[in-house]
């Protein structure tokens, strides 16, 4: 008897639990003032829908590190083999969205300069220059030509140090085909986030 007891608590505990994990609904848990359309990326992010884009990737698995990534992408996928024969779809357009807490605004900003040197390494760069969007100051960087092995012809990303120690970059790639000013198409982007400071 005393063994059913116990394992009618253990059951009614893992209940209670499991209904944890659930949590509360979505719209119940979003911070004030924000719209359920908007793709909520981690628990710093909020970004508008944008005409042409649809989100596609939404990866807080990386969480526990304090990192996140999504992505939005434009027309149709096409499916590409690369050197080591792995595949991978190609868009016309994407854009990828990265960020990560750091304990500090300080230990941010190296990760913030390593982004940038990798576009370079990526991309023909032309001059960095400073814009505002939704309250918080980029650095933006056109992407004016690919390497060579880089299925993206050009685009442009942006760099940004969020007061809490957050690191965020966001590109926006395009290919030939893509018909568009990739840096006018990621200010748009841009405007349309919305932080937790909550």
């Amino acid at each position: 008897m005393k063994n059913m007891k116990r394992i009618t608590a253990l059951a009614a505990l893992c209940a209670l639990l499991l209904a944890g994990c659930a949590g509360p609904s979505a719209e119940s848990t979003l911070p004030p003032g924000w719209e359920r359309t908007w793709v909520r990326v981690g628990n710093l992010l909020g970004v508008e829908p944008m005409e042409g884009f649809s989100p596609s990737e939404n990866m807080d698995a990386l969480g526990v590190a304090g990192l996140y990534y999504a992505t939005w992408t434009a027309g149709e996928g096409e499916t590409v083999t690369n050197d080591e024969d792995g595949e991978a779809i190609l868009y016309d357009a994407q854009i990828y969205l990265l960020f990560q807490q750091f304990k500090e605004d300080a230990k941010a900003v190296p990760e913030l300069g390593s982004w940038q040197n990798r576009e370079r390494e990526n991309y023909e760069a032309g001059e960095a220059v400073t814009e505002t969007h939704a309250g918080q100051e980029f650095t933006v960087l056109p992407l004016l030509k690919g390497a060579e092995d880089n299925p993206y012809a050009r685009g442009a990303a942006a760099f940004a140090l969020h007061e809490g120690g957050w690191a965020i970059c966001v590109e926006l790639l395009c290919r030939d085909s893509f018909d568009g000013d990739a840096q006018v198409l990621l200010g748009d982007f841009l405007d349309g986030f919305h932080c937790n400071d909550g």
